[in-house]
């Protein structure tokens, strides 16, 4: 039976409760014979999260299976729309190719705290001038996935660095080499208060030589229509974005126990920010001076093998990483600020406005990993492999006059200031996981990785204006390199064939590197690798005959060394440091009940106590704001987050089925500063949204049609919001779109 609803989160107090939506789907045509008749069992998720197949129930780590059949159900197209459904996974929203991903509240700019990989592919980010990779990952579309794995806690030891907070799977569906099959999916939906939109999906899978050579092609193309009005352009619904791409797949089976897997993905966006400014006096304006635009052009390719020697599987994976981007934002308010504080240059500075500073760059991203994993039939299962990265990103910073009518950048570019940035890290490692069978019931698993890496950066300014610091300058380099152990220590015990606890103590790292601010000075150009110790203990169990399952996890995360953006002292220049320590206290749970066959409840909450646990100490920054002290919050984490879900199938024919369901989730609030005193601290969060997905599906699985409401209580929720004096005096804010009523409708032959 197809999973109807298989994870989501519990919301907290009267705002809506278990029962309440329990009761609401049981209201539903209920009465009917359910779609199918079979027992009111959960279904088993097998998963590779620990690079070799395990149920979910049977892996003694905090991982979520999110499965092909509830991203569907859920209408789930990104990695917001998901997020919900794990526990501990927050999203910092800040437009197309964006997306901060953090886990169990390790947030911190710089390189990423949790890793993103597409298959075999591990995702980078562009580094931009702040060395900010993490907060730039592009995006590809959710459509024709098998499944999303999502493991919470450090995973250094087989994920290596960038995996400290935890590490995300997207895994797409391969090609079938013993059957034809397609699939064409098309959707159209209206936004409260701004443009419609619309996608279409097309999949075609066809076996070039039976049992041995497939191929699978998926193309898309797709329209979000924009609802956020600029006041001061008076240009409406300006944020839209289209994007279209595809992946073409090959296996290759030559004989049973060899199979290569060959894919390439591209993925072309083009967008206006989705920022809107708090301070302007309009729910959902921006009062921005120009319309600053994304452009994304992504490619990836990878070859995968898989060879079954008998003893072990051997695996072998090397992907390309190619991606060309501009994101740009609106700068005349930096140049009015500077006019305020400098009269004289009042002239010069209007010559020069309105403008955006636009960072056009390419990240080149070459990665191989090796490793041999036992067959599972001894007292010794282990894993042992090789891993090395080349990443290669080159930027421009420039400063673009733009038209003072339409806000669109003048062509050709007219530039006030130009430099050049080229970022290169390498990395390599060696890495092993080895897990001993004590008893039938108890197992104990040790894994350790060793690490080295190497970051070079090298700039040059061939445009000058000395007036923002940004003098003339020859090429010029740094570098900074690091060597290192991760270690994890695992202890699990199986009291029954119900139940399992768990005990983990596991570290994680990222990399350092040198800053690319232009006029810093060269005592704080390099910035040491920061790392962190997380201590769990958890329990998975089944109950009622496996028709309900709970899992539950408790932790505690000790970060050393903080990588922090931060200001010197004297307030001109922001770049990345070392200081202080934080602490991470939190519990977290996943239920999915079955009570009856076609019927599914599911809840989730995290719960987290993330802060400082000492003084930010830096003789060189600021104070005021960007240094925290002991007991401050950890920006944009909420304490609590929570989602619940309900769904139901039942028969309306003999050949087709009625579907229902319902998803809730909450968000706590948080703040974009670790200071309460900070002048530029916003506090956002604290709301609740509701999805609905109501359709009709035929039998056979030949086609389906659904109606949907996102953000069904039109909910104005603001997920990212921050205030710069400099580029956004107002603030800029991201928030969830408004209520959405679409229709999807699919058809499989």
């Amino acid at each position: 039976m197809q999973a109807c609803c298989r994870s989501s989160r519990l919301l907290p107090g009267p705002r809506l409760s278990l029962l309440a939506l329990c009761t609401g789907v049981a209201l539903l045509p209920a009465g009917s014979v359910p779609a199918q008749e079979a027992a009111a069992t959960l279904d088993a998720i097998t998963i590779t999260a620990t690079k070799r197949a395990t149920s979910v129930q049977d892996a003694p780590v905090a991982v979520t299976a999110i499965t092909a059949e509830t991203l569907k159900d859920s209408g789930a197209v990104d990695v917001k729309d998901y997020a919900r459904q794990v526990p501990g996974l927050s999203v910092q929203d800040s437009g197309p190719g964006a997306s901060r991903l953090s886990m169990r509240g390790i947030y911190s700019t710089g390189e990423a705290t949790t890793s993103l990989y597409y298959d075999e592919t591990p995702i980078s980010g562009s580094v931009g001038t702040t060395n900010d990779a993490g907060g730039r990952s592009p995006e590809l579309e959710l459509f024709d996935v098998e499944r999303i794995e999502a493991l919470r806690g450090p995973q250094g030891t087989l994920y290596g660095s960038g995996s400290m907070g935890g590490s995300l799977r997207v895994i797409f569906e391969k090609p079938w080499l013993d059957s034809y099959a397609g699939k064409l999916q098309a959707g159209y939906a209206g936004t409260a208060g701004g443009e419609p939109s619309w996608r279409t999906n097309v999949m075609v899978n066809a076996p070039l030589v039976k049992d041995v050579l497939a191929a699978r092609v998926v193309l898309y193309k797709r329209h979000t229509g924009g609802y956020i009005d600029n006041t001061y352009l008076g240009k409406d619904d300006v944020n839209d974005a289209d994007a279209e791409g595809g992946r073409l797949m090959l296996r290759y089976r030559p004989f049973e126990d060899l199979t290569v897997d060959a894919s390439f993905s591209s993925a072309n966006t083009e967008a206006t920010s989705p920022a809107w400014s708090p301070g302007g006096g309009v729910r959902y304006g921006a009062v921005s001076r120009t319309l600053a635009p994304y452009e994304d052009r992504t490619h990836i390719s990878n070859v995968t093998l898989n060879w079954d020697l008998g003893w072990a599987m051997l695996t072998g994976a090397s992907s390309y990483f190619d991606r060309t981007a501009i994101y740009s934002l609106d700068n005349t308010q930096l140049f009015e600020f500077y006019a305020a504080a400098l009269p004289a240059f009042r002239d010069y500075l209007a010559a020069r406005s309105p403008s955006v500073l636009m960072y056009p760059g390419t990240t080149r991203n070459w990665s191989n990993e090796w490793r041999l994993s036992s067959n599972g039939n001894a007292v010794l299962d282990w894993t042992a492999g090789v891993f090395s990265e080349n990443r290669r990103n080159g930027l421009y910073s420039q400063i673009a006059l733009a038209d003072a009518a339409s806000g669109q950048i003048m062509r050709p570019y007219q530039l006030s200031m130009r430099r050049h940035i080229d970022d290169q890290l390498e990395q390599q490692a060696a890495f092993g996981e080895t897990t001993w069978h004590a008893t039938e019931s108890l197992d104990a698993t040790l894994g350790v990785r060793y690490y080295r890496y190497d970051k070079t950066v090298a700039g040059s300014t061939d445009i000058p204006m000395v007036l923002i610091g940004a003098p003339l300058r020859d090429l010029a380099s740094v570098s900074a390199k690091e060597s290192g152990w991760l270690k994890k220590f695992n202890l699990s015990w199986r009291a029954s064939k119900d139940l399992m606890v768990y005990a983990t103590a596991a570290d994680g790292m990222r990399p350092g590197g040198a800053n690319q601010v232009i006029g810093l000075s060269e005592s704080l150009t390099a910035y040491r690798g920061d790392s962190l110790w997380n201590y769990e203990l958890g329990a998975k169990s089944s109950w009622l005959d496996n028709s309900l399952r709970l899992n539950v996890a408790v932790y505690q995360i000790d970060w050393e060394d903080m990588q922090i953006s931060a200001t010197t002292a004297n307030g001109s220049y922001g770049f990345l440091t070392n200081a202080g320590a934080a602490r991470m206290r939190g519990i977290e749970w996943e239920l999915s009940y079955r009570p009856l066959a076609g019927l599914e409840l599911a809840a989730n909450t995290n719960y987290i106590d993330a802060k400082l646990v000492a003084d930010q100490i830096n003789n060189n920054v600021q104070t005021s704001g960007t240094l925290g002290r002991k007991g401050d919050r950890i920006p944009y984490i909420p304490h609590l987050t929570a989602s619940m879900s309900g769904a139901w199938r039942w028969s309306l024919s003999d050949a087709r089925d009625g579907m229902v369901r319902l998803d809730a989730s909450y968000v706590g609030e948080a703040y974009s500063t670790l200071r309460p005193a900070d002048s530029a601290r916003v506090r956002f969060g604290n709301y609740t949204t509701v999805n609905a997905r109501a359709g009709i599906e035929s039998v056979d699985g030949r086609w389906s049609a659904y109606l949907y409401a996102n953000n069904l209580l039109n909910r104005f929720a603001v997920t990212t919001a921050a205030r710069n004096a400099f580029f956004s005096p107002q603030g800029a804010a991201y928030s969830l779109t408004p209520r959405t009523i679409g229709v999807d409708l699919q058809l499989n032959f």
